[in-house]
């Protein structure tokens, strides 16, 4: 392999994000690589390098929005009853301001091996972190909103390279972590339609493309849905399915004629605005760094096992680095018409969220060996709730899928394999070198 380098420049609304490309490569199963084309894109069929490098002129605008910011009041000792909590916004906002090192973050995503390549008429970015077992296991790990490819920063390295990491060579994967369409570094879809079928339409012509006939799937947030998708869609190809949570029949079954829409949740009011009008709140989150970092905390701290202390689970710079992804490619707007795209079917809206994003039950039963590792806090805010009884917790999961391993951990929430890593990497080699291979 030649050694070189490219660069190219991705423009997303009003914020510059350069991306400098480096050809220098490990032995991919890459069908195609070549340098982009004259007007930025990456040429089809090509898998191009990628490393993350925001300009410096983007960084110094975001410390100037942070340096004027200016705060909601709040009523003294409501915590976080009213949303965002006052306090701990002011204190991250500050961090963010005056210690945060997103140089130092850009170096730690730019350890792990990122491409692009082009499907369907989007480039599409995404990391390919292969062993060097030559028997690893290739695992598709989907993430959802208001996530990134920084949920799995603590897993990659272990599933890569078990012996280094308390694991045994035969648990070792080949890792591929995309960002959807719309999020983080790869492009934003330009119309109607990228739902989470349509991206598991993607997702498996990209693992088409790296070489791979059979994989692993893994997801949470709507990689539950978009995997689920694959599984059903792509079958043949998808050698085990394995969910942070496997939602039953009921998820997705169609209402009965004349259904009203059912009154909002405490705690999802976001879905009603991002199902409907995303774009309005959109303007907001691209212009407001504060503004977005309140939209993304309060749903971190709504979603995740923490005791009422986020810090706990997660540091400042894992909450940051994780809303500078979002920031830098001005992906707030973008990421937020996926709920839109989703329960609009058919041009109509559709009575509940809930009843939309999974794949209606007239589609079948997912046949494909499924693994079901939930976390205890993992739905119990969004207005879901676990059945923390294992069996009736299977029972129920039975009904969409094939079920041959079936866990509830002791701890953990909505973002379990960057909260409580271990435990969901437990879960993963279990059910990969346990049942999915009797």
């Amino acid at each position: 392999m030649q050694r070189g380098s490219h660069a190219i420049k991705v423009v997303a609304r009003g914020f510059a994000v350069a991306v400098v490309l480096s050809t220098l490569m490990s032995a991919v199963p890459m069908r195609a690589q070549s340098r982009p084309s004259a007007n930025g894109s990456v040429a089809a069929e090509a898998v191009v390098p990628f490393k993350i490098q925001v300009p410096d002129a983007v960084l110094s605008d975001l410390r100037t929005r942070l340096q004027r910011a200016r705060f909601a009041d709040e009523f003294p000792g409501v915590g976080w009853d009213y949303g965002t909590n006052l306090g701990y916004l002011q204190s991250i906002i500050s961090y963010w301001r005056d210690k945060y090192d997103w140089r130092a973050q850009e170096k730690r995503l730019n350890r792990f091996s990122q491409f692009k390549t082009n499907l369907a008429g989007l480039d599409i970015h995404f990391i390919h972190q292969r062993s060097s077992t030559p028997t690893a296991t290739p695992v598709l790990l989907l993430n959802g909103w208001p996530s990134s490819i920084i949920e799995y920063d603590k897993v990659i390295e272990p599933m890569t390279n078990p012996a280094a990491h308390g694991g045994q060579a035969s648990d070792a994967f080949h890792v591929v972590v995309p960002s959807m369409p719309g999020y983080g570094f790869s492009d934003k879809p330009r119309e109607r339609g990228y739902n989470p079928e349509r991206m598991a339409q993607v997702w498996a012509a990209l693992m088409a493309r790296l070489g791979y006939s059979r994989y692993i799937v893994h997801g949470s947030d709507w990689g539950i849905a978009v995997a689920t998708y694959l599984a059903l869609n792509d079958a043949p190809h998808i050698s085990g399915l394995h969910l942070s949570g496997c939602p039953g029949a009921a998820i997705g079954a169609p209402p009965p004629p004349g259904t009203p829409l059912p009154p909002v949740s405490s705690n999802l009011g976001y879905q009603e605005i991002q199902t409907t009008k995303p774009q309005t709140l959109g303007h907001g989150l691209s212009d407001s760094p504060v503004g977005l970092a309140s939209w993304i905390l309060d749903k971190w701290h709504s979603w995740s096992d923490h005791d009422g202390d986020l810090e706990k689970v997660y540091t400042k710079d894992e909450l940051l680095t994780n809303i500078m992804i979002y920031w830098v490619t001005n992906s707030g707007t973008s990421s937020a018409r996926l709920y839109y795209e989703t329960r609009h079917v058919d041009g109509r809206l559709q009575p509940t969220f809930f009843g939309s994003f999974m794949p209606p039950v007239s589609r079948g039963r997912v046949s494909v060996p499924t693994g079901c590792g939930a976390f205890p806090s993992q739905f119990d805010n969004r207005g879901v709730t676990l059945n923390r009884d294992p069996s009736v917790a299977r029972k129920t999961a039975e009904t969409r899928y094939n079920v041959i391993h079936q866990t509830i951990g002791a701890k953990g929430g909505h973002f379990p394999a960057l909260e409580v890593p271990q435990a969901w990497l437990d879960d993963l080699r279990t059910f990969a070198r346990g049942p999915l291979n009797r």
